[in-house]
């Protein structure tokens, strides 16, 4: 009798520490999560710039082509949108004391033209995880980015530039709109083309948790949708653009 009952204030005991260590050991899991995102984020942010420092193209005037976008948007799409905007302000911040002469203007400007790259992708992502969705998010990221720099450029352009409204609109159907389509366009066949290596990375390294079982698309879908969007980029710059992008203002 007495046996039993040390028994069964032993099991009682162990109980107890189980449940005990329980909030601990979600804590610790919380805790340790919250690290994989941060540094995950910082990772994402260095590889942006890194883009930026090392392959930044000055089309025309104020007009420069790079794809970090691509790189902030697989980031937001594995993170979240709220993450992916975090790092496009980082990003924007480390180009205005860096490589930019555009000053706040064009920190404003990059940030907002990233986040508004970003955001579409990963909403659409974060609302239906999977991969048919990840690729009609790209393709509303680079339409709506494409459409914001309208309104963008028409109200922060001529605070740097000094340039009149007027001609910034004149800006509009011959340079602005066609550029930001073409970047807007390969930034997202480049995202489409690293969006699996780079997933498999992450979870590699342990940056991001197992991947969970998923129906697999064909291997040829991803390559496609990239090239497709890559051949309507050089469509663009070929037979709208004519192969050249216009000085947005003449001195």
């Amino acid at each position: 009798m007495k046996n039993n009952l040390n028994q069964d204030e032993r099991t009682v005991s162990e109980e107890s520490a189980q449940t005990d260590s329980a909030p601990a050991k979600r804590r610790v899991s919380a805790t340790d999560e919250h690290v994989r995102r941060t540094v995950a984020a910082a990772l994402f942010a260095a590889l942006a710039y890194l883009v930026v420092f090392v392959f930044r193209i000055q089309v025309a005037g104020f007009l420069t082509f790079d794809l970090k976008d691509a790189v902030m948007t697989i980031g937001a799409v594995f993170l979240g949108p709220v993450a992916g905007v975090a790092i496009a302000a980082a990003v924007a911040l480390l180009e205005m004391v860096s490589v930019s002469s555009t000053g706040f203007y064009g920190f404003l400007m990059n940030f907002l033209a990233s986040a508004s790259f970003i955001l579409p992708a990963s909403v659409l992502f974060r609302l239906r995880r999977t991969r048919p969705s990840a690729m009609i998010g790209l393709v509303l990221s680079a339409v709506f980015m494409t459409l914001m720099m309208i309104p963008l450029n028409l109200l922060i352009t001529p605070l740097y530039t000094g340039a009149p409204r007027s001609a910034v609109v004149n800006l509009i159907p011959k340079t602005i709109l066609p550029f930001n389509a073409v970047k807007g366009t390969l930034n997202a066949a480049v995202t489409a083309l690293l969006f699996q290596p780079v997933a498999k990375a992450l979870h590699r390294v342990k940056l991001l948790p197992p991947e969970e079982e998923k129906r697999r698309v064909p291997a040829w879908v991803i390559p496609t949708v990239a090239g497709v969007v890559a051949v309507a980029a050089i469509l663009i710059f070929t037979f709208v653009l004519k192969g050249e992008f216009k000085p947005p203002f003449k001195n």
